[in-house]
C-alpha cells in the first residue's frame, strides 16, 4: 500500500474523531427532538471562540475543552429551550423550525464576524512529538484527540445502555407519547439531551481548532456539513452509527484530498451520503423524518 494512502488514512482517523464528537451530539439531539437544528454550527463556533479567548487569558492545555463544553451547554440551552421551544409552542412545523434554526445560525455567525472584524485568529496548542504506528504518523495531540472521541463514545454508550436516564432517553426518542403515558418525565429527559448535545458540540468545536490551529466566525459553518453528513449517514439518532459514518467520511475525505487536492475533500463526504441514499432511499434516518411530533 502506498505510503501516501497509509498517511491519508491516519489523517482520516484524526478527522473522523473530530467529526464523530459533533455527530454524536447532533444525532442525539435530532433523534430525541426531531428538529434538524442547523444552529448546531453556531454552538461549535461559540465553543471554539471560548477556547480561543481562554487561551488569550492564559488558560492553556486541555482545560480549554472543558470551557468549550460549558459554553456549548449554555448556547445549546438558549437556542433549544429558549428560541426553538418558543416557536414550537406557536405550533410551527418541522420545516419552519429548520428555518428558524438557520436564521439563528446566520445571525450569530455574521454578528461574530462583524465583532471580530472578519479576522482569522491563530490558536496556539502544543502538538507534541510525532509518533509512528503501522506507517501512519500522529502527533501526541492527535492521539489525544482520538482518545477524547473514544472516551466520549464509551461514556455516551454506557449512559444510554446502562442507566435509567439513558433508557428513558431512548424511549422518548422512539415513542415520545408512549413514554409520556408511561410516566417518564419527558421535559427533564429532553433537558438532559440538550445538555449532552451542547457539551459535545462545544468539545467538537475546541478539538477542531486544536487540530487546525485557527478559528473564525465561520469555523462551525465550515465543519457543519461533514458533521451533518455523518449524523444522517449513520442513521440519525444512532450514536454508534454516527461514529462509524464519521470514520468512513474522515478517511474518504483525506484519501480524496491526497489524490485530487483539499478542494475536493468535502465533496467526498457528501458523495458517500448520496451513494447510500441511492442504495437505501428512505432508510438512512430509520423513519425519524416521518415523525411529526416535536419534543422540546
Amino acid at each position: 500500500m502506498s505510503s501516501v494512502v497509509v498517511e491519508s488514512i491516519g489523517f482520516g482517523i484524526v478527522d473522523a474523531s473530530i467529526i464523530s464528537i459533533g455527530a454524536m451530539g447532533f444525532s442525539l439531539q435530532f433523534g430525541l427532538t426531531n428538529v434538524f437544528n442547523i444552529a448546531y454550527g453556531t454552538v461549535l463556533t461559540l465553543g471554539a471562540f471560548a477556547a480561543y479567548l481562554a487561551e488569550q487569558w492564559g488558560v492553556v492545555g486541555w482545560y480549554d475543552v472543558l470551557i468549550g463544553a460549558g459554553v456549548g451547554v449554555i448556547a445549546t440551552w438558549l437556542i433549544g429551550k429558549g428560541i426553538l421551544a418558543t416557536f414550537a409552542r406557536r405550533n410551527l412545523g418541522l420545516f419552519e423550525l429548520i428555518t428558524v434554526s438557520l436564521a439563528v445560525e446566520l445571525v450569530v455567525q455574521y454578528s461574530v464576524d462583524a465583532a471580530d472584524g472578519e479576522q482569522l485568529f491563530s490558536y496556539s496548542f502544543d502538538q507534541g512529538r510525532a509518533l509512528r504506528f503501522l506507517g501512519m504518523v500522529f502527533t501526541v495531540t492527535e492521539v489525544e484527540i482520538i482518545g477524547v472521541a473514544v472516551g466520549a463514545f464509551v461514556l455516551l454508550e454506557c449512559l444510554l445502555r446502562l442507566t435509567k436516564t439513558g433508557k428513558a432517553l431512548r424511549a422518548v426518542a422512539e415513542e415520545p407519547r408512549l413514554a409520556r403515558a408511561c410516566g417518564i418525565p419527558t421535559s427533564r429527559i429532553v433537558n438532559v439531551a440538550w445538555v449532552l448535545s451542547g457539551a459535545l458540540a462545544g468539545v467538537a468545536g475546541v478539538v477542531y481548532i486544536i487540530n487546525s490551529l485557527t478559528v473564525s466566525a465561520f469555523t462551525g459553518t465550515d465543519f457543519l456539513p461533514l458533521l451533518l453528513a455523518a449524523a444522517i449517514l449513520g442513521r440519525a439518532g444512532s450514536v454508534s452509527g454516527a461514529v462509524v459514518a464519521s470514520l468512513a467520511i474522515g478517511i474518504a475525505t483525506q484519501l480524496v484530498a491526497a489524490v485530487g487536492g483539499t478542494g475536493y475533500s468535502t465533496i467526498a463526504g457528501f458523495g458517500i451520503l448520496v451513494l447510500v441514499l441511492l442504495a437505501r432511499p428512505g432508510g438512512v434516518t430509520s423513519g425519524l423524518a416521518l415523525k411529526t411530533e416535536v419534543t422540546l
